[in-house]
């Protein structure tokens, strides 16, 4: 394998989540390139990984440091490994200095044929003397291995915000992307309260919107305005989240917005059926009754995207509360027209009123090749069952929720954040900056990077009661900074 010898000018950092990866104390040296070390890898062990010899390092001859900037996978033992080195030129010695637990050194000297087999857990320095032993040069040797699971999404309880406008009692939240701005419709024991914001971290402007009595919740956002269900079943729009009018009546449920339009549904008391309804109405659209089995309440959040299987864009939706009473398990879709279960009659979600659905990320490696694949990925979590517990399981599906899988223990909302129904999820993209995070590969030079985050506002506990919430949660691999 050919391995780079990369410049100062051009290094990312260990990654920041190894607990033993703090910059060593570099030793400079004004030696010239006969101590260079040319490259450097492990040798194959399948007992400790698969393509362990396959492992990049970067080797920094200024800073005199040689180490993987993509960490080994949690758990990975170090304690006995072997590796293979080449020089720019000939030397007189390599001499591997090994500490212990107890910080007693041992020595090991190098050659193409050395089979010792080395412990990287504590501290090794590697010394190299040139060929007419007039000059000498330290390199600090690092094998990091990830303390946490990279493909994981944390929730910490330090990155959690309240509520904009929140009090001491808050009923229900809405949240809405519109006119490149966060909209946030609270519901509290004082009145409704509009915030907005650049981005959902803050800072927030809020203000009392006066006129409106709604179901703070039911808020969306179209192509060119906000759109509420007030407590009446009159459709309100507004364009700046203020001021509030009526532009239509009989609805029941606001299922989202689909680029110039808001949809819903209305009920027939005559024929006592549910039907399909837009605002406004697309030239000869006429309200139609739904699909047996369609949710007529408790829905998740609206998902539009584009995909390359279709002209229009496609727009999803999952859980809620059939008109039967019972729980809705299908994943339904629109495409511009018209509406569909498009669930496999396999690999299906369980049944869940409310359940937060967002479009994210995640990762597959490659155990023989290392190489990581990205893939856009829909995710559930939340919801209440039909026996009133509510679901605490996150759900991937990696093919727009035809299908659907349990996303294990990484992708678990976990112990720092409740149990909760009726959240509502908002994907925002940070730009991150140097020595913010860890390291990644790619091919040039990088000083910034983008990193989705997951915001989730409100939601509500068993006894139907508002969380004063909005939690942060991030892929711990996206916040890895790429290599330089």
């Amino acid at each position: 394998m050919v391995l780079a010898v990369v410049l100062a000018t051009a290094l990312g950092s260990c990654h920041k989540d190894d607990d033993n990866n703090d910059e060593p104390d570099y030793v400079y040296t004004s030696s010239p390139s006969s101590t260079l070390v040319q490259s450097f890898a492990l040798k194959a062990d399948a007992d400790v990984m698969e393509s362990l010899d396959s492992v990049f390092f970067t080797i920094d001859p200024t800073r005199s440091v040689i180490y993987n900037a993509d960490s080994l996978p949690v758990g990975t033992d170090v304690s006995a490994l072997q590796v293979t080195m080449s020089f720019k030129s000939s030397i007189s010695s390599a001499v591997f200095h090994v500490l212990d637990a107890e910080n007693n050194s041992t020595d090991y000297s190098y050659t193409s044929t050395s089979s010792d087999k080395m412990d990287f857990r504590y501290g090794v320095k590697l010394t190299i003397t040139s060929a007419d032993e007039e000059h000498t040069q330290d390199y600090v040797v690092k094998v990091n291995v990830h303390q946490q699971e990279p493909d994981s999404i944390v929730w910490p309880a330090s990155a959690r915000r309240d509520l904009p406008g929140a009090t001491a009692t808050n009923l229900a939240v809405g949240t809405a992307h519109f006119n490149d701005l966060y909209w946030c419709l609270l519901h509290n024991n004082n009145g409704y309260f509009m915030s907005q914001a650049a981005a959902p971290i803050g800072p927030w402007t809020t203000q009392e919107v006066i006129n409106v009595t709604a179901d703070a919740s039911s808020l969306a956002a179209t192509s060119d305005a906000l759109y509420l269900l007030d407590n009446g079943g009159n459709l309100m729009r507004s364009t700046d989240g203020n001021v509030w009018s009526e532009v239509d009546n009989g609805w029941k449920h606001i299922l989202g917005g689909y680029e110039d339009r808001v949809l819903g549904l209305r009920y027939d008391n005559a024929t006592s059926t549910y039907l399909y309804d837009e605002y406004p109405r697309r030239d000869g659209f006429e309200p139609t009754a739904i699909e047996q089995g369609f949710p007529v309440k408790g829905t998740s959040q609206f998902i539009v995207t584009e995909n390359s299987w279709s002209i229009a864009p496609q727009a999803v939706m999952v859980g809620g509360v059939k008109a039967d009473g019972s729980l809705n398990s299908a994943t339904w879709g629109y495409d511009g027209t018209r509406w569909a279960n498009i669930s496999s009659t396999k690999n299906q979600l369980p049944a869940l009123e409310a359940p937060t659905l967002f479009a994210y990320y995640t990762y597959s490696t490659n155990s023989s090749t290392l190489r990581t694949t990205k893939a856009v990925t829909w995710m559930v979590m939340g919801g209440r069952k039909s026996d009133g517990k509510l679901n605490t399981t996150t759900y991937v599906s990696k093919d727009q929720g035809i299908t659907w899988a349990e996303g294990g223990n990484a992708l678990a909302q976990g112990a720092t954040m409740p149990a909760f129904y009726g959240a509502q999820a908002q994907v925002y993209t940070m730009t991150l900056g140097p020595n913010k995070a860890p390291a990644r590969r790619i091919s040039q030079a990088t000083t910034s990077w983008e990193c989705p985050y997951i915001f989730l506002f409100g939601g509500y506990n068993t006894k139907g009661q508002l969380y004063n919430n909005i939690w942060q949660g991030v892929l711990l691999r996206l916040t890895y900074k790429p290599l330089q």
